[in-house]
């Protein structure tokens, strides 16, 4: 339980201290500007992970997703917690995308770079996970465009969390790839 609260917390801290945040009007970057495609695909959090693939990969039957959502950081999360409640295995996926927030707001790509930033101590960058992507306190981090994935499952210190965490990076990439 301490593990999960550790997370929700981080994250939300991240996300107010960026919610009065927007950009300047007048600034365009390119690399930035999305198509309007990618602008109207709203994803949901718990289909970029399904109930099915939480219990793949933890392992053991969840409960029903909690969902729960920032849209002025336009960030979505997923809960999956464990039907046996003597179990301490979770899965949280949280995802922010430019189609949920204000147009004013804050592009993922800055919030994730920010968080990349703020967690350069004991970071673990990976390959192969969209554009960019690591592990580090909190759990496995990914960007791919402007979607900003965040994946947590316990301590990153256990390799077994670690590799959980891999695996659940794996299909969240593989199935944003799908749904965009």
């Amino acid at each position: 339980m301490k593990h999960r609260l550790c997370i929700i917390v981080l994250f939300f801290g991240f996300s107010f201290a960026f919610s009065g945040c927007s950009t300047d009007k007048g600034e365009t970057e390119p690399e930035k500007t999305l198509s309007q495609t990618q602008r109207l695909t709203l994803i949901e959090p718990c289909e970029l992970i399904t109930k099915s693939d939480a219990e793949s990969l933890l392992g053991e039957s969840v409960k029903a997703a909690e969902k729960s959502e920032q849209k002025v950081v336009g960030m979505k999360l997923c809960m999956y917690n464990p039907a046996d409640e003597t179990s301490e295995s979770f899965l949280q996926v949280m995802l922010t995308q430019q189609a949920f927030m204000k147009p004013d707001g804050v592009p993922p790509s800055d919030i994730f770079h920010s968080i990349k930033e703020a967690q350069s101590e004991g970071r673990t960058d990976l390959e192969g996970f969209g554009d960019e992507a690591f592990i580090a306190t909190g759990g496995i981090y990914i960007l791919i465009d402007e979607y900003y994935i965040s994946i947590g499952a316990g301590n990153t210190d256990r390799p077994q969390i670690r590799e959980r965490l891999k695996a659940a990076g794996k299909t969240a990439v593989d199935n944003l790839a799908i749904l965009r």
